[in-house]
Formats: C-alpha cells, sequence, structure tokens
C-alpha cells in the first residue's frame, strides 16, 4: 500500500494523536483547556489548531506544493508565533508526526513519511519567520506612531502620512 493510501485509511487516528500531541507542547493547565472542547467560541485556540491539523493531513493525502502547505499551516503558526514559544518550540509539534508514523505505519513506508515530515516543518518554520517579521513590523511602526504623537503634542514636528510612517516597508 502506498503511502497517500495508508495516511487516508488512517487519517482520523493521525489526526487524534497530532492534535494531542500538539496540545501536549502547552503547560499541563493549558493543554488540559485545549484539548477539553473543540467550540470555537469556548476554545478557540484548541479549534483553530485541531482544524489546522485537520487541513495539512487532508493536504498531504492530495497534492501539495511549499506555498500550499504554508497557507495550510497558517493558522497554528500565526497563534504560535505570538506566544511563549521559541521558534523551535513553535515548530516541534511538526515532529511529532514521525513518532506517530512510527506507531501507524509500516516500516516500509517510514522513510518516505520522514521525509514528509521534513518538508511540513520547513513549510512551518518559513511561515513562523513571515509571522514574526510582520510582528516585529507592528511594533515598530506603533513604536513609531506614539513617538511621532509625543512630539507632535509638544510642536516639533508635523503631521506624518501613513507612508511615512511604514517608512521603507514596500508592499
Amino acid at each position: 500500500m502506498h503511502l497517500k493510501q495508508t495516511l487516508e485509511k488512517n487519517k482520523k487516528s493521525f489526526t487524534e494523536k497530532w492534535f494531542q500531541a500538539t496540545i501536549d507542547t502547552y503547560p499541563a493547565q493549558s493543554a488540559k483547556f485545549l484539548g477539553k472542547d473543540s467550540n470555537r467560541f469556548d476554545n478557540p485556540v484548541g479549534a483553530v489548531t485541531h482544524e489546522t491539523i485537520e487541513d495539512v493531513i487532508n493536504l498531504i493525502i492530495g497534492d501539495f506544493n511549499q506555498e500550499t502547505l504554508e497557507k495550510a499551516l497558517d493558522p497554528i503558526i500565526r497563534i504560535r508565533a505570538v506566544q511563549s514559544f521559541s521558534a523551535s518550540e513553535a515548530v516541534s509539534f511538526v515532529f511529532a508526526l514521525k513518532q506517530i508514523g512510527e506507531t501507524i505505519l509500516d516500516n516500509s513506508l517510514i522513510r518516505e513519511f520522514d521525509k514528509l515530515v521534513d518538508q511540513i516543518a520547513l513549510a512551518s518554520f518559513n511561515k513562523l519567520m513571515k509571522c514574526k517579521e510582520e510582528v516585529f513590523l507592528l511594533k515598530a511602526t506603533e513604536s513609531k506612531r506614539r513617538i511621532h504623537r509625543a512630539f507632535e503634542r509638544a510642536g516639533l514636528v508635523a503631521e506624518l502620512t501613513e507612508e511615512d510612517l511604514l517608512g521603507s516597508k514596500k508592499s
């Protein structure tokens, strides 16, 4: 049996085990709460985490490229980028897939699956860096605004446009 067929057959098991491994990267109290309810309003982080994991598994069962993989990983990575995770901790949940794969897959498929997990990890890291850059730019722009407002109140500078505040950022 090919890898994608085996993943399709064991999709529910992969999803549940990966979700549990992902929420286990949080402190015990948080993990307990995140795993309890998948309601988007009562537990938005848990719900988004579960949905993202399902989306990624569905994507790897089908056809994907680096861009579509990053897009699928975006919600969970965006959340982890603003939490108190280091870069390695933020993407560590991806590597739990290797251990899960070893318990579910035949030995003949492990090497191919590990390569797939490595692609997911690289896409996760790329997305994390993009999110961290966005957060940094938001903080820098807000700092510029605050300083400029203080100078305006003191009568030391004229009003700046949004373009002036964003400076060299070209979108």
